[in-house]
C-alpha cells in the first residue's frame, strides 16, 4: 500500500518534467484523500493541463506506468478550457473531494450555484434509482451483491451532497458524515462501510428497498 503524500510528490515531479509549464493543476481525490484507503484502493488524481491532445494522453500514461503501483492510478485529466465549460452541477462534489497538491482548483472552476448543487443531487439520485431498478429486475444472482456494493458507494457520494443541502455542512469522510446522520441515512452509510457484515443480519431485498426509497425521497425533496 502506498504512502499517499510521497506518491503524489513523486508523480508531481515527473509530470512537471513531462509537461513543464503546461501542467496547471494536480489534486488527490477519493479514499486516499479521505484517509480511508485499503490495499485495493485506487489512487484518484485530478490533473489539468493547458490543453489535452491524444499525444498528451500517451505521455501521461507513460508517466503513470513508471510509478509504484501505477496500475491503481485513475481519475480525471482535462484541459483548462473544457474544464471551465464543464456542467457545474457535476463539479460541486468533485471539488469538495479534491485536495490541492499543485495549483488551486478554485482558480479553474466555473461558478457553482446552490441550484446547480440541487440539480446535481437530483440527477445522481435518478441515475442511482434507475441502476437499482434495472439491477433488481435483470441482474443475475451472482452479480447482485457486487452491484449493491457499488450502489452503496454511490449513495455515500450523493449523501454528502444531500447533507450539504440540508445543513450547509459538507462532510469529507464517512466517519464525519456518520456522526451527523440518523435513521435510514445513517444505515445507508453504515451498510456501505461494511456491506458483508450488514448483510449478515439483513437481506439483499432490504438493501434494494432502503436505497430505492431514499433515492425517491431525494428526487422529490432535494
Amino acid at each position: 500500500m502506498i504512502e499517499a503524500q510521497t506518491w503524489v510528490s513523486e508523480i508531481l515531479s515527473k509530470l512537471r518534467e513531462a509537461f513543464g509549464t503546461r501542467l496547471r493543476y494536480l489534486g488527490l481525490q477519493g479514499s486516499y484523500r479521505r484517509e480511508e484507503a485499503s490495499e485495493s484502493s485506487d489512487i484518484d488524481l485530478v490533473v489539468l493541463l493547458d490543453t489535452v491532445e491524444l499525444d498528451d494522453l500517451d505521455a501521461y500514461r507513460a508517466v503513470v506506468h513508471t510509478m509504484p503501483e501505477g496500475h491503481k492510478a485513475c481519475g480525471f485529466l482535462c484541459g483548462v478550457r473544457e474544464f471551465a465549460a464543464w456542467p457545474p452541477h457535476e463539479l460541486f462534489a468533485f471539488a469538495k473531494d479534491t485536495a490541492d497538491h499543485f495549483g488551486r482548483l478554485d482558480d479553474y472552476l466555473p461558478p457553482i450555484t446552490h441550484d446547480d448543487v440541487r440539480h446535481g443531487a437530483k440527477i445522481n439520485a435518478s441515475a442511482l434509482l434507475h441502476m437499482l431498478t434495472h439491477s433488481y429486475l435483470y441482474a443475475d444472482k451472482e452479480s447482485t451483491r457486487a452491484l449493491l456494493k457499488e450502489a452503496f458507494k454511490a449513495a455515500f457520494f450523493l449523501m454528502q451532497v444531500v447533507h450539504y443541502l440540508d445543513s450547509g455542512q459538507y462532510r469529507a469522510s464517512k466517519r464525519e458524515l456518520l456522526a451527523d446522520l440518523d435513521g435510514a441515512q445513517r444505515e445507508i452509510i453504515e451498510a456501505g462501510m461494511d456491506f458483508p457484515g450488514w448483510l449478515e443480519a439483513r437481506s439483499e431485498r432490504q438493501a434494494f428497498e432502503m436505497l430505492l426509497g431514499w433515492c425517491r425521497d431525494v428526487m422529490c425533496e432535494a
